[in-house]
């Protein structure tokens, strides 16, 4: 892509004022101002019937729908000298433009380059360069007078450029969404480049040590407005009470005023930082879930006889940063979309920013079915990698709710399979003597077979059947911006068993039939054979729908399968 530098973008947006054409200028349109040398406060009124109003042209600068209208990003100094293009056209000169403007707006206009022709504009005191191209900014570019810079949105990895010969007045420094590390901006943001700062935007960078920036940003002592949220060192359990406590003229932190009280619950914590930790602990809380369907029919029609039993439980289990950062150069290649890579016990999630993460899975006890089955599970989660745990939660958290059926057999039936294939099947003289047996018994197979699924320990297990009831991302990126916890009841869709996923498949075919008849009514395709063949059924189907809805009756609509789950942050 070609280089683009401000002072392209600015003369594109000078030619779009139209200072020097209709309506604004000297012309056929505007003579007032030019006869016998008088000025536009002259009492003088032109008869020329050809002759436009002042008023008039200054309507068309501002009146909707207009071809001369700015739009909302325009600066209403761009108005205002657009109406002295009109009232006094001999007054704008290239000079006098330079110097007018006091603010400047170049925004989303793919700049790469704030270049020297801004030294041109002696009297700017506010410059938005903000959602451009901008890697670096040399500040021996930008007027001594300004007093607002503001480059959020760009791609600025370091402050060397800037700090060259910056504005000496500059109040007000925004570089939030860049690309800042500690590394090439710690020695940057102090007193030194910076002595009369009062606001500064460090916001949605990628900062992860508080204990460094901190101290540095003490030196600004007319520092009263600070911005970090979004950045990683804002994860750790002390970020809040620790920026207070160290800069005791701070009054707004994160967009939330300092109040007296908070400011006296975090003393002490600058004495104590040895003892503070630069990790991030989060808790993730898995509480109800519901809209399972019972299991129990088809279970007990697969333990008609006596084994194998079945066991069927459920656990909730997600995925979450693993607290080791990716080394290996081969895993972390450029990528335009995240994506996932599985591996064994673990998930590697890489991303645009060119940085890699791993993921463990965690799951909750197993638990038995329930029309509401409410786990309670809570576990804790220190993290010292704190740019991989940042672009975790921008990813999200995958949730997945899995079934595990185990079938259990006595030993013997282990040691002996072709009799246990035999036994099931029921074949042959066997099978008449086991019949016997059990009738003549009578309610002491069914004390029996109660108590060797009492005693499931004794019994040989198969290997668990898994299977996957629903799997979804948790967005967590509130929490990169601030909150500290989030809850969400994920949102499965709805589950049939077996028995209900027939019904609901036949009465889906029939509404695709009907759907299908009504077509070919209205296209007249059916014959008339076809009709009377209907009519005299409609008897039996008038019975069909009184049956259908008698079985809607008795199957109530099933509840959606959700699971809920937080996730907060240690504070």
């Amino acid at each position: 892509m070609a280089n683009r530098s401000v002072s392209e973008a600015l003369t594109r947006q000078l030619k779009a004022l139209c200072l020097k054409s209709f309506p604004c200028g000297t012309g056929s349109w505007n003579k007032s101002s030019l006869l016998a040398g008088k000025g536009p406060t002259s009492d003088w009124v032109s008869t020329d019937p050809e002759e436009d109003n002042q008023d008039s042209l200054k309507d068309l600068l501002v009146q909707h729908g207009s071809p001369w209208e700015l739009d909302d990003s325009c600066s209403p100094e761009a108005q205002h000298i657009r109406d002295l293009a009109v009232t006094c056209p001999d007054n704008i000169t290239e000079e006098f433009i330079y110097s007018y403007f006091r603010t400047l707006r170049v925004v989303d206009q793919e700049i790469t380059e704030a270049d020297a022709d801004l030294l041109k504009f002696c009297s700017l005191e506010e410059l938005v360069l903000s959602a451009n191209r901008l890697t670096t900014v040399n500040s021996s570019n930008l007027p001594r007078t300004l007093k607002v810079l503001e480059l959020c949105s760009n791609h600025i990895s370091n402050l060397t450029d800037l700090t060259v010969s910056p504005p000496p007045d500059l109040q007000h420094l925004g570089l939030a969404y860049n690309k800042l590390q500690e590394s090439s901006i710690s020695s940057y943001l102090t007193a030194d480049f910076w002595p009369n700062l009062v606001s500064l935007d460090l916001s949605f960078n990628n900062l992860t040590d508080l204990f460094d920036l901190i101290p540095k940003l003490c030196t600004l002592l007319q520092l009263r407005i600070l911005a970090l949220q979004g950045n990683p060192l804002t994860f750790t359990p002390s970020y809040r009470g620790y920026t207070v406590d160290s800069l005791h003229k701070l009054c707004v932190l994160d967009d939330i005023s300092i109040l007296p009280d908070e400011r006296h619950k975090s003393t002490g914590l600058l004495k104590n930082k040895e003892s503070l930790s630069n990790e991030a602990k989060l808790f993730v809380h898995v509480g109800k879930v519901q809209g399972i369907p019972n299991p129990s029919t088809s279970t007990e029609l697969q333990n008609a006889g006596e084994y194998p039993i079945t066991t069927i439980s459920y656990h909730v289990c997600y995925e979450f940063v693993k607290d080791q950062p990716c080394r290996e150069e081969s895993q972390c290649h450029k990528c335009k979309n995240l994506h996932m890579i599985t591996t064994e016990g673990s998930v590697q999630l890489l991303c645009s920013h060119n940085s890699a993460f791993h993921t463990d899975l965690y799951k909750t006890g197993g638990s038995h079915w329930d029309e509401v089955i409410n786990y309670e599970y809570e576990k804790e989660h220190t993290v010292a990698d704190l740019l991989a745990l940042k672009y975790f939660l921008l990813y999200g958290m995958n949730v997945t709710v899995v079934e595990e059926k185990i079938l259990s057999w006595p030993h013997d039936a282990e040691q002996n399979p072709t009799t246990s294939k035999i036994d099931k099947k029921g074949g042959g003289k066997d099978k008449e003597k086991d019949k016997a047996r059990n009738s003549s018994r009578g309610s002491k197979a069914g004390s029996k077979n109660k108590k060797k699924k009492d005693n499931l320990e004794d019994l040989c297990h198969d290997p668990p059947v898994v299977r996957t009831l629903g799997s979804m991302i948790m967005p967590l990126k509130s929490l990169v911006s601030g909150d500290l916890q989030t809850f969400t009841v994920c949102n499965f869709g709805t589950l049939y068993s077996d028995k209900e996923e027939q019904h609901h498949s036949s009465d889906k075919g029939l509404q695709e039939n009907k759907k299908v008849k009504e077509q070919r009514q209205k296209s007249g395709r059916e014959s008339v054979e076809t009709h009377k063949t209907s009519r005299s059924s409609a008897k039996e189907k008038h019975k069909d729908v009184d049956v259908k809805s008698m079985e809607d009756e008795t199957h109530p609509v099933p509840i959606p399968f959700t699971v809920e789950i937080a996730v907060r942050f240690l504070h």
